[in-house]
């Protein structure tokens, strides 16, 4: 057996190991990398879809006259969704409510007490790190008008299938925006990425 054949059957010398590890961690941290991303904007998606499938289920509930609880013989409420940035509430939750004294907007405590006369049907935690970023008032013409609204009460009621929006500034005050159409809802996640969600006043729900 010759020299240069012993030689090319001996396997990798230091440096030739060095490098190939080198090569895999590399693969590896971009895939890895690749796969948080994708994680993490699947996880802002699903978000998105599930809060505009839990609209649709309030907007069905208000069309439908959903007895408010079983034996109850309540058929006049409304149901709706708020979402609040204030103190009070929350950028990680919104409350599924029922609205008891037909105004138009949640009138309860956002720890969300469950039963007897409290309007809160379920409050539903964002996971994952996910978060409200911002919300804003849809115009008919204009750009969205943002950094002004702090909370907003979304909920229908029978026969109708428009949406009532009701607008909330920063002080938490109630106040009716001009040329508005609707709402949109700015989600964000921990890396940056973003997610909306318009409702309109017609009851038409579009995430973007």
């Amino acid at each position: 057996m010759s020299h240069n054949s012993l030689k090319s059957n001996r396997g990798f010398n230091l440096v030739e190991l060095l490098v190939t590890i080198g090569i895999m961690f590399a693969i590896l941290t971009i895939v890895l990398s690749n796969q948080s991303t994708y994680t993490d904007h699947t996880a802002l998606h699903n978000l998105a879809d599930e809060l505009s499938l839990t609209i649709a289920q309030a907007q069905a509930y208000g069309i439908a006259v959903r007895e408010l609880t079983p034996g109850s013989s309540n058929f006049s409420a409304s149901y709706g969704l708020t979402m609040s940035l204030l103190g009070s509430g929350s950028n990680k939750a919104y409350l599924f409510f029922a609205d008891r004294n037909d105004n138009l907007i949640y009138d309860g405590d956002w720890t969300c007490p469950i039963g007897g006369s409290s309007e809160c049907l379920e409050k539903v935690n964002i996971l994952r790190g996910n978060y409200i970023d911002s919300l804003c008032v849809v115009r008919t013409n204009g750009a969205d008008q943002c950094g002004s609204v702090s909370r907003i009460d979304i909920s229908f009621i029978r026969p109708d299938t428009e949406a009532q929006l009701k607008f909330f500034n920063n002080g938490g005050q109630s106040f009716n925006p001009p040329n508005m159409k609707g709402v949109r809802i700015n989600l964000e996640s921990p890396s940056g990425a973003s997610r909306s969600l318009v409702i309109y006043s017609t009851g038409q729900i579009s995430v973007q």
